[in-house]
């Protein structure tokens, strides 16, 4: 089985970003770089495939759409255990649409004979998560996104895919191949690849494609058919006032407000012996308006 993993390098949006003209386009010079960890994950995804696999039975091929110092990553997948990596780029190439990567990385995928492609959800830089979807559009072939997991049945040899579909629920999909799943992994943490693999890897060849190799028309990307207005930082989010209890009378119900809402509960340590622990305790349920003293009743 062929698998192509997409890679892609992203700006580190842990510091502070500034934007230029318009707000249309992001300050990157002299900025820290980084894998995107969505990409990261698909990967990993990949490289846990073959671990399973019997031996040469899964080829994994790295592809990157960027300069010369994205090749840094792709020598590190080749380190862990990738058997071929690629790098697409023209000199011209600036500010890449997801419509223009999808047309650039169907025509490499279509070429590679692949039966599984896996990309990230979304980009930390852009978060524009369209990529998969346009290369599945433009494949003709189903897409699986927000995947978590995949584990291929070794009876029927169809994979399971675990999509992630938010606050805690989880959805398992069952997908004959060939097909293009988006990934999401934040935080997903890659092998560490041995001294000796990484000192190969640096010997190993990279192959450089080109807009002539993937048998497409450089006028075709000189037309951008999308256009960015605008690239705002999200807003941020308003301090969430809880609403005072309506049991107070209303002079302590207008204290709270004024105060912002509700003071956190914080932690209690309690010490002694039994018998002391649980006077304490039971002194503790009082005080807190949980239960009541038999004289009060």
């Amino acid at each position: 089985m062929k698998i192509v993993v997409c890679l892609k390098e992203v700006v580190d949006t842990a510091l502070s970003l500034g934007t230029g003209l318009r707000h249309r386009i992001v300050f990157e010079e002299g900025l820290p770089r980084r894998l995107n960890s969505d990409d990261a994950a698909a990967l990993g995804i990949a490289l846990g495939l073959k671990s399973q696999a019997p031996a040469e039975s899964v080829e994994i091929t790295a592809v990157s759409i960027g300069p010369e110092r994205s090749e840094k990553y792709l020598r590190e997948a080749l380190a862990m255990g990738v058997d071929r990596v690629v790098r697409i780029w023209e000199d011209d190439f600036r500010g890449l649409s997801p419509w223009r990567k999808s047309k650039l990385l169907s025509a490499f995928i279509s070429l590679s004979g692949a039966a599984l492609v896996l990309t990230g959800t979304r980009s930390l830089d852009t978060a524009d998560a369209q990529v998969g979807s346009l290369l599945a559009a433009r494949l003709s072939l189903p897409c699986i996104a927000s995947v978590t997991e995949v584990d291929i049945n070794t009876e029927s040899g169809v994979p399971n895919f675990t999509r992630d579909l938010g606050r805690g629920k989880r959805e398992v999909v069952f997908c004959p191949l060939p097909a293009v799943v988006s990934v999401k992994g934040e935080g997903a943490v890659l092998p560490y690849p041995s001294l000796d693999k990484l000192i190969e890897s640096h010997q190993g060849a990279i192959e450089k494609v080109s807009l002539s190799d993937l048998n497409l028309n450089p006028a075709e990307f000189k037309r951008e058919p999308t256009r960015m207005t605008a690239l705002l930082a999200p807003r941020p989010r308003p301090r969430r006032v809880i609403t005072p209890d309506s049991s107070l009378p209303a002079f302590y119900r207008v204290l709270k407000l004024l105060e912002g809402g509700i003071s956190k509960r914080q932690g209690k340590m309690l010490d002694g012996s039994t018998e002391e622990l649980a006077d304490q305790l039971f002194e503790l349920l009082i005080d807190e308006g949980v239960i009541r003293r038999t004289a009060d009743v």
